[in-house]
C-alpha cells in the first residue's frame, strides 16, 4: 500500500511539473484531497453488494478522488483546457440509463436498443450483460467513464467509456491502467474518444498536435487508423512531430512565377469591317472640287 501511495503521488506531482514546463501552459492546479477512511470503503461495498478492486481501494486510501486542471494562454487570454478527474468515493455512484418507450413510460435500456450487427459492437458489453456500472468521471458531460461489472465476467471489473449515443467503448483492464492513460493524454478535451470509432474532433486533434503529438500517433497506430487523404494538415517528419499548414501564398506565388516565365502570345488582330474598308477607300479618292480646279487651270 505504501508503494502504491508513493506511486500515485509521484505520478500526480510528476505530471504537474511536466505541464508547468510546457509552452503556453498556465494555472496548473492539483486539488489536495485527504485519504478516504477505509471504513467508508467497506460501507460502500456493503451498500452496493460488490467488491472494489485492490487498485481502486489503494487509490482512495491515498487520496479521496483526483482533480487536476490546467489552462493555456491563447490570444492574450487564459483558456481552461486540460482536466483529469476521478470522482471521490461519495460520487462513485451506480449509473442508471433511462429509456422512454412509445407510450412515454420510463424503462430500462434493452439489448435491442444498443445491439447492431457490426463486428465492433459484438465486442462491446450489452446492457443485459452488465451487472453494475459506476461513474468514475462525468467527462464534462460528453460521456461517462465507468467501472463496469459484467455478469459472469472474469478478471474483475473493467473500465469502459459510455458515449452520448449510449454505446460502450473499452478503455482499460484495470483502474491503474486507466489512470496511466488519463495522465498520458494530459486530460485533454474528449481524449476518451481516441478509443472509439468516432475518433477525436478536429478541435481536439489540434490540441493533441500541440501538447501530445506522440500520444496521438500511438493511439492512431494502435487502433489501425490511417490519416485521411482529405486532411488539410501535413505531418512534418521532425523530432517534434509538428504540424504544418499548406502555404497558400507560396502555392499561388509559384503558379504566378510559372505563368510569368511563359512567352506572351500575340493577340490576333480582328478583321477589318466592310464599313472601315469603304472609309479607307473613300479617303484615298480625290474630291470633285479638286478635279474641277485642275481642269480650270488648264
Amino acid at each position: 500500500k505504501q508503494w502504491y501511495q508513493r506511486r500515485v503521488r509521484g505520478i500526480s506531482l510528476g505530471i504537474v511539473r511536466s505541464l508547468e514546463k510546457r509552452t503556453g501552459v498556465t494555472d496548473v492546479k492539483l486539488l489536495d484531497r485527504k485519504p478516504a477512511d477505509p471504513a467508508r470503503i467497506l460501507d460502500w461495498e456493503e451498500e452496493h453488494v460488490c467488491k472494489l478492486p485492490d487498485d481502486i481501494k489503494n487509490f482512495y486510501i491515498t487520496t479521496d478522488g483526483l482533480l487536476l486542471c490546467w489552462s493555456v494562454k491563447f490570444n492574450g487570454s487564459v483558456t481552461p483546457l486540460g482536466r483529469m478527474e476521478v470522482n471521490p468515493l461519495a460520487n462513485l455512484k451506480r449509473i442508471t440509463i433511462p429509456h422512454c418507450n412509445k407510450h412515454g413510460a420510463t424503462q430500462s435500456v434493452t439489448v435491442a436498443d444498443t445491439d447492431s450487427d457490426d463486428e465492433d459492437s459484438r465486442r462491446r458489453p450489452k446492457f443485459s450483460q452488465i451487472d453494475k456500472a459506476f461513474e468514475i468521471d462525468a467527462c464534462c458531460s460528453h460521456g461517462k467513464v465507468c467501472l463496469v461489472y459484467e455478469i459472469g465476467g472474469t478478471g474483475g471489473p473493467k473500465i469502459w467509456f459510455l458515449d452520448r449515443a449510449v454505446r460502450w467503448h473499452f478503455l482499460a483492464h484495470s483502474f491503474m491502467e486507466y489512470f496511466r492513460l488519463m495522465v498520458m493524454h494530459l486530460g485533454l478535451p474528449q481524449w476518451q474518444y481516441a478509443f472509439t470509432d468516432i475518433g477525436l474532433s478536429p478541435m481536439s486533434k489540434q490540441w493533441f498536435n500541440l501538447y501530445a503529438p506522440v500520444r496521438l500517433a500511438i493511439d492512431d497506430e494502435q487502433l489501425g487508423r490511417k490519416q485521411s487523404d482529405t486532411d488539410a494538415d501535413i505531418v512534418v517528419a521532425d523530432k517534434n512531430l509538428s504540424i504544418g499548414k499548406i502555404d497558400i501564398d507560396r502555392l499561388f506565388k509559384l503558379t504566378n512565377d510559372k505563368n510569368r516565365d511563359k512567352p506572351a502570345k500575340k493577340k490576333p488582330q480582328p478583321p477589318a469591317s466592310p464599313q472601315t474598308s469603304n472609309q479607307k477607300l473613300t479617303s484615298n479618292r480625290p474630291s470633285l472640287a479638286h478635279l474641277a480646279s485642275k481642269r480650270a487651270g488648264r
